[in-house]
């Protein structure tokens, strides 16, 4: 008990000296950027899976995005959920243009705190060009929401594009496939975000850390979001309720405090891996500042 407590005091004190909670403020302004551009990138990739599923399987998805968002937010952040929906609405065309622009352009800055972040927390002085960790955030990004959209669409319609009923019922399964399924998916989007996230402490920070130490990191992270997430909605329900100063603009503000939380979640997972796992190379002799790690 008491190494556990030495262990949180080193953890908290190692979090205040990396100023974590302005990191994570800086990381979620990028991300509420990139957000909407990229809702409009996910849309227009969904509609290319229109030959492989069917027409009506981007309009389940879109359906289950909304109403996932619906489901926290709450009627406090109504405004944004049918921004959200009518972005669904419009991706293509010229519109579909801007937002990858746009979509490049903010989440690779958003990817990049989160790079300069984890340099600070494994006390690594960033010796990569400003290119190279710009390049690395957007493939952070681009691959995010590439993955994003097709997880979401296997959650919808079921493994194999939608195939895995058909296959099951011809081998006389289908009763035990959907089963299995209904089962096993949440807890399979659960561990997709882990290892989501223990990817990004691997390739981020300017150290390779081995898989095995990423692995806390990313387990505390996805905890901390579903909490954040469950949380927050608790939250709106309770508090926010009829309150007229929050309707007047609440929208940006909820959607800027949900993402602040998500942020500060990846942020503490990463300082987590690196307070277990302290690094005593030549890079730790003279502690990153600002300047060195810049984004």
């Amino acid at each position: 008990m008491a190494r556990c407590r030495r262990f949180l005091a080193v953890y908290v004190a190692e979090v205040n000296r990396d100023r974590l909670l302005g990191l994570a403020a800086e990381a979620a302004f990028f991300a509420v950027l990139s957000l909407f551009p990229s809702v409009l990138v996910a849309a227009s990739i969904l509609g290319l899976l229109d030959v492989l599923v069917g027409a009506d399987v981007a309009g389940r998805v879109q359906e289950d995005v909304v109403s996932a968002l619906d489901a926290v937010f709450t009627d406090s952040a109504s405004g944004a959920v049918q921004s959200v929906e009518s972005l669904f609405d419009r991706a293509g065309g010229e519109l579909f243009t801007v937002a990858v622009a746009g979509a490049l352009v903010t989440i690779s800055g958003a990817f990049a705190v989160v790079i300069n972040a984890l340099n600070i927390a494994y006390d690594t002085v960033e010796r990569r060009t400003w290119i190279r960790r710009r390049l690395l955030g957007l493939g952070m990004g681009v691959a995010t929401t590439v993955v994003a959209a097709l997880a979401l669409t296997v959650l919808v319609v079921g493994p194999f594009l939608g195939r895995g009923p058909a296959l099951a019922d011809a081998v006389g399964l289908g009763a035990a496939f959907a089963f299995t399924w209904d089962v096993l998916r949440y807890p399979l989007l659960i561990g997709g975000l882990v290892v989501w996230a223990a990817t990004l402490f691997h390739y981020a920070p300017n150290r390779r850390t081995p898989w095995r130490e990423a692995l806390p990191g990313g387990l505390l992270t996805t905890a901390l979001w579903l909490l954040a997430t469950a949380g927050f909605h608790f939250y709106l329900r309770i508090a926010a309720a009829g309150n007229p100063v929050l309707g007047a603009f609440g929208g940006g503000v909820i959607v800027m405090m949900w993402t602040y939380l998500l942020s500060l979640a990846l942020m503490l997972g990463g300082e987590l891996n690196a307070t277990l796992h302290p690094r005593h190379a030549p890079d730790r002799r003279s502690r990153p500042t600002q300047e060195h790690v810049q984004a």
